[in-house]
């Protein structure tokens, strides 16, 4: 009795598992087919709501920059006035043009210089302001399409802005393998500012999420392929299959991933920080007059223990945020005092520079933390060059400012670092006295091909000789880019034209290559400031 009892409890359990078996299996396909088709349009709605933010925040910045044009009164097309309009549109992030209309929309003049010639799309269309009215363009010849933003003063004070229509398709915020999305703007009457929309590998754009815009007259489609999507996804297929056949070891697979999930990933990162990980790799800076080295940016690299190298776009964000990149950049700054001292110590003209980022220049700490680890290291004070970048805005203008005047008493050079694609722009370079300007390569990229990025090109290298600041073109990719900085002056520049960032070894490798130690002074030639 109690045998069959007992034959009987196990034959309930085998009962059990085979159902488990086959009923799982069905269960977990059906359920990952309809959890693959709810994260579709969940992204395909935070995708238009991201996509409509960024179409509102444009026209926004852009009426702010207008109506600093009607408060300057800037519409008598004078020498003045074109200046002013210059200005407004150096300093703008999202305006390629500002310019003075006439009532039936014409162009009088703009920030340029000469009238640009644009096709009309549409007629403008009111909004809820009725100073405020939008229309769609094509924008200078071949460059696509624009939306024209104007702001009505008065029948006398016409202003208008071209915003490129390219600025509202946030693919590198949102494309990752498999989720390639069709991205569409239109004004609310039919005309279209973005089109891009392709077939996906495995089957059309068939998902469709349409919105609108709550303030302007704009709608927005987001499309994608299903099949895409899913091919992308099959993993979840195959883990339930693999849950269905070896239940215990599936049981097992999903404790491993969900402890994964909960893990606190700022403690992976402190614990590669602490087991070395985190390495410096070293961007050359050359003088492309004389082709002699100048220095490195100090750009981190996260080395797995198996070998595989993390770019800092994968993790800088989320260290900033977190404040794990106080440590960090300390760790790389002693790294390189150690790896870099011998070297440089023979060759005193080399700088050798390291990002800030927007927090480090809340409190002065980093100060001491600077003259402590330089002050007992072969590197000088004097070879230390300090960027920091125009990304994230700096809360206190005064403090940073005050701090940036320590360093450079203590013969620490600092640099502004992305100029022209962030939140401070002029203001920037004009408060915080900073000794380099490094152009950013978004506008190196199109030296020579877009005319508004040649002209803010030009506008800061005149700018920065005004200040007494030294010029580096970062990003410089191709001999052409050489050229054109060479024939505005520019002495100073990194990108792979010369070299990626290499690691310590190679680095040390081609100093002492391209520059010799020698106990002579050296041959004057172009330094970072010194």
């Amino acid at each position: 009795m109690g045998l069959t009892a007992g034959l009987g409890a196990k034959g309930l359990i085998w009962i059990a598992a085979t159902a488990v078996a086959v009923l799982l299996p069905v269960a977990v396909y059906f359920g990952a087919e309809a959890y693959v088709e709810r994260e579709l349009q969940a992204h395909l709605q935070r995708t238009a709501v991201l996509v409509v933010q960024r179409v509102e925040n444009a026209i926004d910045r852009s009426v702010v920059t207008l109506k600093e044009a009607a408060l300057r009164r800037a519409n008598s097309c004078n020498l003045r006035d074109r200046e002013a309009l210059r200005v407004l549109a150096f300093g703008s992030p999202v305006l390629k043009e500002v310019a003075v209309l006439a009532p039936d929309g014409a162009v009088l003049c703009n920030n340029i210089g000469e009238l640009v010639r644009i096709s009309p799309l549409s007629d403008l269309l009111p909004t809820r302001d009725p100073r405020i009215s939008l229309g769609s363009v094509v924008a200078f010849g071949s460059e696509g399409r624009a939306l024209r933003v104007v702001w009505r003063e008065h029948e006398r004070a016409i202003f208008g802005g071209l915003v490129a229509a390219g600025l509202f398709a946030p693919f590198q915020e949102v494309n990752g393998q498999g989720d390639r999305l069709g991205i569409e703007v239109n004004l609310s009457e039919g005309s279209a500012l973005l089109i891009s929309r392709n077939e996906g590998r495995n089957g059309p754009f068939d998902a469709r999420l349409d919105s609108v815009s709550p303030r302007f007259p704009v709608k927005i489609a987001i499309t994608a392929s299903r099949a895409d999507w899913r091919q992308a996804r099959l993993w979840i297929i195959g883990l339930a299959t693999a849950a269905a056949a070896v239940l215990g070891l599936v049981v097992g697979a999903l404790i491993v991933i969900a402890a994964r999930r909960d893990a606190d990933p700022m403690a992976e990162m402190q614990d590669a920080l602490d087991n070395g990980e985190f390495i410096p790799h070293y961007q050359p800076i050359l003088d492309i007059d004389t082709g002699r080295i100048l220095g490195c940016e100090v750009l981190v690299r996260w080395r797995k223990p198996d070998g595989s190298i993390v770019s800092p776009g994968a993790f800088i964000d989320q260290a900033e945020r977190s404040g794990f990149i106080f440590p960090l950049t300390l760790a790389l700054m002693r790294q390189a005092a150690q790896e870099l001292g011998p070297t440089y110590s023979a060759r005193p003209k080399l700088k050798c520079g390291f990002n800030l980022c927007a927090a480090h220049f809340k409190h002065d700490g980093i100060i001491t933390d600077v003259a402590t680890i330089f002050g007992a290291s072969a590197i000088q004070l004097s070879q230390v060059l300090l960027e920091v970048t125009e990304r994230d805005p700096l809360d206190d203008i005064d403090t940073a400012r005050a701090i940036i005047a320590r360093f450079q008493g203590m013969g620490v050079k600092v640099a502004l670092d992305d100029v022209g694609t962030g939140h401070g722009g002029m203001s920037y370079l004009l408060k915080l006295g900073v000794d380099v300007m490094k152009i950013d390569k978004l506008f190196i990229d199109a030296l020579g091909a877009e005319r508004q990025s040649t002209a803010i090109v030009d506008s800061l290298i005149d700018l920065a000789a005004h200040l007494n600041m030294d010029v580096v073109a970062e990003g410089v990719e191709t001999f052409a880019q050489v050229e054109a900085l060479r024939r505005r002056g520019v002495r100073s520049a990194q990108g792979y034209v010369f070299a990626p960032p290499l690691p310590g070894s190679s680095f040390i490798q081609l100093v002492e290559a391209m520059e010799p130690a020698t106990t002579s002074e050296p041959p004057k030639r172009m330094t970072l400031r010194g």
